[in-house]
């Protein structure tokens, strides 16, 4: 089976996934502790098959799956896990950032005995469970970081076979899978960034899967008879963040100005139809906690005119939007955004970068504005820190919050009753519009085209494509 990408995974260490790409290939290899419900606000087994938690959400204590095997051969048990996060864990600071923004508390992961494992947490944490079904708590065979690249040897239905950069990475079928396994023998993962020939291929059969980028991709594949289409909401908030660490958006006033300035309803349904809805809170609305009455639209270039000047910035001012390449519309939204912030006497520079470049980027605090997505987690709790925005000491973080907005979050972290927490999160949000660190835009609805011959096509709650049910069959 081929599936055509835009572009190429950029790691295959769970550790280290920033990128879309590169999850959706390891979610088909590896697999955590537990996973994500199919409601996306639950927490199911997976390599665990239960937990109990102690001292208020301190210790979590994983009864461990038996008669798994690594694609290697090797016996999954505790030594695999403490091995997996402990590694991690020691270079959290580096190469492991994106490890450490997920789980900045654990402490000491220690196995009791063969079957059971115990993760102690430096504070109480009622989210853990959703953290640990992101893919950077992915479980790997010991020996898997000796040497000098990373192994990817993971417990999933599919095992890494061949990757050449750039071009098209291999997974084969794992005949020892502890469930039943996959009809499927090889996934091929083919990068073609060109559009055009993209649809060309999925229309003339010569590749099985490919991801609708555009009403004019949908229009031309929709009606043909060999084509299905595929779609789902995705847990994902896109938004324009701002730098308020440096002039002019450090000026709240400033920032509030931007919120008037687009009008979120007419500028989605323009560049996406059915693609994508507005946001207004942060939260996607197949979340808990989801308050559609926050941060509605309140478009009037009068009252961001009225702002600047109460911000001392009346004549304008000029500034930088970067944004990725690549991604489904974000070059329209931000050439909009570019033309409206004109009424306002704003001069944006609009950078496109890689994806690869961007994160880097905007981590050092080089852009003013920048457009980025973020999400892929079933918890409120987790959602409302995105990225680089809200670690306490990291001096290069883009945007900031309000103590008070940290101190809701932080409360609701420890709180065990899911109603009361609920309530905390509504609160942070709410203190998120006040903070307005960033303004968002959409949530993005995934659709993909595939070939007939394919059934048991599924996608996760994260829009991953679930390969292990895939048999192919006559056209």
């Amino acid at each position: 089976m081929i599936y055509l990408r835009l572009t190429d995974s950029l790691t295959m260490d769970p550790g280290k996934i920033e990128d879309f790409y590169s999850q959706e290939v390891i979610f088909n290899v590896f697999e955590g502790l537990v996973r994500l419900g199919k409601d996306i606000v639950s927490v199911e087994p997976s390599l665990a098959e239960r937990w109990v938690f102690k001292e208020n959400g301190k210790r979590w204590i994983f009864y461990l799956r038996r008669g798994v095997k690594f694609h290697n051969g090797d016996k999954f048990d505790a030594k695999a896990v403490v091995y997996s996060f402990t590694k991690r864990m020691d270079r959290k600071q580096g190469e492991y950032a994106a490890f450490g923004r997920i789980f900045p508390y654990i402490a000491a992961v220690n196995a009791l005995d063969d079957w059971t494992v115990e993760i102690v947490l430096s504070r109480p944490y009622f989210p853990f469970l959703f953290s640990l079904a992101d893919m950077r708590g992915s479980v790997v065979a010991p020996g898997s970081y000796e040497g000098p690249e990373f192994r990817p040897i993971g417990t999933g239905p599919f095992v890494f076979g061949e990757w050449v950069r750039g071009k098209s990475l291999l997974l084969t079928r794992n005949d020892r899978y502890w469930q039943q396994p996959a009809k499927l023998t090889k996934i091929i993962f083919k990068s073609e960034p060109n559009a055009a020939i993209r649809l060309s291929q999925i229309k003339n059969r010569s590749a099985d899967i490919d991801m609708i980028r555009s009403a004019k991709e949908y229009d031309e594949l929709r009606d043909k008879t060999h084509i299905a289409i595929l779609s789902k909401p995705i847990p994902l908030t896109y938004y324009l963040g701002f730098n308020s660490k440096r002039q002019p958006f450090s000026r709240l006033l400033a920032r509030k100005a931007f919120f008037h300035l687009l009008n979120k309803r007419i500028l989605i349904r323009h560049i996406f139809q059915n693609f994508a809805m507005p946001a207004a809170g942060f939260l996607p609305p197949q979340m808990a906690g989801f308050n559609p009455d926050i941060g509605k639209d309140d478009f009037s270039i009068k009252k961001a005119q009225r702002l600047l000047q109460e911000s001392g910035l009346a004549e304008g001012f000029s500034c930088t939007l970067y944004y990725s390449e690549g991604q489904f519309g974000l070059e329209d939204v931000a050439r909009a955004i570019v033309t409206s912030a004109r009424r306002i006497k704003v001069n944006i520079k609009s950078v496109k970068l890689p994806f690869a470049k961007l994160l880097p980027a905007v981590h050092q605090g080089e852009p003013d504005l920048f457009l980025i997505g973020w999400g892929f987690t079933g918890d409120a709790g987790v959602f409302l820190n995105p990225l680089f925005m809200l670690y306490p000491g990291d001096k290069k973080n883009t945007m900031s919050a309000s103590p008070e907005f940290v101190r809701l979050l932080a409360q609701a972290e420890e709180t065990s009753n899911d109603k009361k927490r609920g309530e905390l999160y509504a609160a942070a949000q709410r203190q998120l519009h006040e903070d307005l660190p960033l303004i968002p835009l959409f949530h993005l609805n995934y659709m993909l085209a595939y070939n007939m011959r394919l059934s048991g096509l599924h996608m996760s709650p994260f829009g991953f494509l679930i390969f292990k049910d895939v048999s192919i069959g006559s056209e």
